[in-house]
């Protein structure tokens, strides 16, 4: 009677423990797909800072003034300005920003994105300064001229005069004055080797 009890004792026991270890399997695969979620849900934080529209005050100063009203995305006549998506996450999204290289800022006459803004987030150049986005930065080599191959689109493209970026000789590549650049984006478009990227002021 004994053993039959004992046996029925280890079944049971045996019957438990595999349940304890099924329910805690299930745990850690819930568990392990939750975390998965996660992390395939986290937001992509940009490798660099954004380029936001011209007359932006500091980074932090424009997250904090910025109220995503979208006025001086509705202001901007050539559809340049947009705003950022939720894959940045909530902290990012929604805040207006540039992409120079594949929409050029014209620094539309007045500029209305300025005008319409009324939290202080973009405010207007100093008396005769030029208003700026960001600076042209050339990736050596990717640059034809710096690969010894004639090219000048970047240089005939800038609007800027005198003109922030220059080619000098095959086997250099392009130049950037940074105190001329404003970051328009006109070179970087029109650049048939990619080399030009449009980093924001910061």
């Amino acid at each position: 009677m004994s053993d039959l009890n004992n046996a029925c004792s280890r079944r049971d026991f045996f019957s438990a423990m595999f349940k304890e270890l099924a329910g805690a399997a299930g745990n850690v695969a819930a568990t392990f797909t939750d975390k998965v979620g996660l992390f395939e849900e986290a937001p992509v934080a940009p490798a660099k800072p954004f380029v936001r529209p011209p007359g932006a005050v500091s980074e932090a100063s424009f997250l904090s003034l910025c109220t995503k009203c979208d006025d001086c995305v509705k202001a901007c006549p050539e559809w340049v300005v947009r705003k950022t998506g939720p894959e940045f996450g909530a902290r990012l999204e929604g805040y207006p920003m540039l992409l120079p290289a594949q929409n050029p800022c014209v620094f539309c006459t007045g500029l209305p994105c300025i005008a319409a803004c009324k939290t202080g987030a973009l405010v207007p150049p100093a008396a005769g300064a030029r208003a700026r986005i960001g600076t042209a930065v050339v990736d050596n080599a990717r640059c034809y001229m710096g690969q010894g191959q004639p090219c000048d689109y970047c240089v005939k493209d800038c609007p800027v005069k005198p003109k922030a970026i220059s080619v000098t000789a095959r086997g250099l590549s392009a130049g950037v004055n940074a105190d001329l650049c404003t970051g328009c984006g006109e070179c970087a478009q029109i650049c048939p080797a990619n080399a030009i990227s449009i980093e924001a002021l910061r």
